[in-house]
């Protein structure tokens, strides 16, 4: 169904974003692998985990259905 594909894309670029959002945020050091502000990133890597996981689920969905 053409639904399956439109939420694992929108699924993909939500999180290519977040990658892409973080990965920038890493070079201004905002966010940092270790000190006070690694949970932001570990958080950010976890979300993009689960959403990568989401958007292969999603896609599998359409392509199997």
């Amino acid at each position: 169904m053409w639904y399956w594909w439109a939420l694992g894309i929108l699924c993909w670029l939500m999180s290519a974003i977040c990658i892409i959002s973080t990965i920038v945020e890493l070079k201004i050091g905002k966010v940092s692998l270790s000190g006070p502000k690694a949970a932001d990133f570990w958080g950010a890597v976890f979300f993009h985990g689960i959403t990568a996981v989401l958007a292969l689920w999603l896609l599998g969905k359409a392509v199997f259905h």
